[in-house]
């Protein structure tokens, strides 16, 4: 379904975010991307949707190489995606309704699908209340819970989740976690997390680190290999309990 062959990126500052990548990801398969700030998550996850360009080697997506095709062609290859940023991008002058519906209308669904769908989504994201309201008037994790039901709406084959709970707390962060794993039954899942609680549930974890692959596997094989991954959930653990005692 994805596949970066020998891919690498240098942003115009000579900042190298991705180094020779090699990754498959298969159709349904559940990837965590991990990685300590800098090590090229989100860079990769802006190559998979043709927000950045690599400056060698080529990335494939459900067949197409998305290196190469022209920009009048990337809106078309995004329909087959679901992505969930850190900065939300909504649209202040929707209401939250209008901004969820946003998502299907681009796609040509008709009316009466959108007034039968989005409320169901917003219901299962906890904001059928507020869908009169506009962002302004919304908290972080609220905005966040807009922009991931949004996502969903699209139904679309591939979901990209770039630290979709960083702004919730520990109850919204449960909620949204429970509608996720409703909705992404028998698609292909990218999330880049920092919390390694929620990486339990992954079919692979791939650890960046300096732009490069340090490994790749499940929780399970990774912790029993003692290695990066390993060390970013001791450190983590530690950090967790510290704050509790």
């Amino acid at each position: 379904m994805i596949e970066f062959r020998n891919v690498s990126k240098v942003y115009n500052n000579g900042t190298e975010a991705l180094h020779n990548i090699n990754l498959n990801v298969e159709k349904g398969e559940f990837v965590f991307i991990v990685g300590s700030s800098g090590a090229g998550k989100s860079t990769f996850l802006k190559l998979v949707m043709c927000e950045e360009r690599p400056n060698s080697g080529q990335i494939f997506v459900d067949g197409v190489d998305v290196s190469r095709i022209p920009k009048r062609k990337i809106p078309y290859i995004r329909r087959k995606m679901g992505i969930v940023f850190q900065d939300f991008r909504l649209i202040d002058h929707m209401t939250v309704y209008d901004n969820v519906a946003f998502a299907m209308r681009v796609v040509g669904a008709s009316p009466r699908s959108i007034r039968k769908r989005v409320p169901y989504i917003l219901s299962l994201v906890g904001l059928q209340h507020k869908a009169k309201h506009y962002p302004t008037e919304l908290s972080g994790g609220e905005r966040q819970r807009i922009s991931i039901a949004r996502a969903f709406l699209k139904n679309a084959p591939i979901i990209l989740l770039d630290e979709a709970t960083a702004s919730l707390d520990v109850e919204n962060e449960t909620l949204i976690q429970t509608a996720l794993s409703r909705l992404i039954a028998d698609k292909t899942v990218l999330v880049i997390a920092h919390r390694m609680r929620t990486v339990a549930g992954a079919d692979k974890i791939v650890v960046l680190s300096d732009g490069t692959v340090a490994e790749e596997g499940s929780p399970k094989d990774l912790e029993e290999k003692n290695g990066v991954y390993a060390h970013m959930v001791k450190l983590q653990t530690e950090s967790q309990n510290w704050k509790l005692s």
